[in-house]
């Protein structure tokens, strides 16, 4: 109590929002990572976790010694292994529990209240060595290797390798942000087409870059390798994203031209509109161009 009234006092959980809130609208990358022999634990793993705002947030852990979770391995082992679990598993794994309680079976009465007396001193003997393990159970569960399996982080690092990693990492994410930005950009062409998210923009540029290297998944987390893809390839990707931004200012006005009704009406008048005062502002050797790509595009 005293600790929840000290948390109230200094405004933990009004700071905590706070932080929560700046990273929900950040749109750089955000790498948290766990150092050795550190723990990431109760409300500090609620406010950093990546999950708050997947396109920019990754988490990472040291390999080995870091630990994770909401609940601490003893408060786990507390409310997932209590004392009844705890005489259950020892009565089923314990060679000398079970011998006696097969023995309950066939004897008598006085022998069956001297059996019983060993039994609960056998199991009280026991408990605190079974409670030790029930927690080093729950740790088991916020493992690094555990944390990558149920994909709250992204994968354990090594610490002697830590900085030469996020260098690579970091480079390669600002490299990504920067094309999925103006892959983004392209697609903001009205209200007709559904703007692409930052996570959506992420998946196409890993579907363009395991394409034209004919690359197992394995190789998307390669930075250098996707840094090198990026300035092999620059013309190209800006080449995709004019034809993205051509394609989603062709569906802008299909959308318009075939939506029916009013909608139909206003929109074609509106697309004819633009398009006369587009040709009244245009130089003449532009305004030919345009007029003769309508003609040969329309076939007229």
């Amino acid at each position: 109590t005293t600790s929840v009234q000290r948390d109230m006092f200094d405004e933990v959980l009004k700071y905590g929002a706070l932080i929560v809130d700046g990273f929900v609208s950040y749109e750089q990358p955000v790498f948290v990572f766990i150092p050795p022999h550190a723990e990431i634990r109760g409300g500090a793993w609620v406010v950093l976790d990546a999950s708050i705002n997947a396109s920019v947030m990754e988490m990472y852990a040291t390999t080995g010694s870091a630990r994770g979770g909401v609940l601490e391995a003893n408060g786990a082992a507390a409310v997932k292994y209590r004392e009844k679990d705890l005489l259950k598993t020892m009565r089923r794994v314990d060679e000398k529990l079970v011998a006696l309680y097969a023995s309950l079976e066939s004897a008598s009465d006085v022998q069956s209240e001297e059996i019983k007396i060993t039994i609960a001193n056998r199991e009280k003997s026991l408990l605190p060595v079974y409670a030790q393990i029930a927690v080093q159970f729950c740790e088991l569960h916020d493992t690094p290797g555990r944390m990558k399996a149920v994909g709250v982080i992204e994968r354990d690092v090594e610490w002697e390798n830590s900085r030469s990693f996020f260098f690579w990492r970091l480079r390669r994410k600002l490299a990504e942000f920067d094309l999925r930005k103006k892959m983004m950009s392209a697609g903001d062409v009205g209200r007709g087409v559904k703007a692409m998210s930052a996570i959506e923009a992420s998946a196409m540029i890993r579907d363009w870059y395991l394409a034209s290297n004919d690359s197992s998944p394995q190789y998307w987390n390669d930075d250098k390798r996707f840094l090198a893809w990026m300035g092999e390839n620059n013309q190209q990707l800006e080449v995709r994203v004019a034809d993205l931004a051509r394609k989603h200012v062709a569906d802008e006005v299909f959308s318009a031209l075939s939506a029916g009704g009013n909608t139909s009406q206003i929109g074609t008048a509106g697309i004819v509109e633009g398009i006369s005062r587009a040709l009244a502002s245009m130089p003449p050797a532009q305004r030919e161009a345009l007029l003769h790509s309508l003609k040969s595009s329309l076939n007229l």
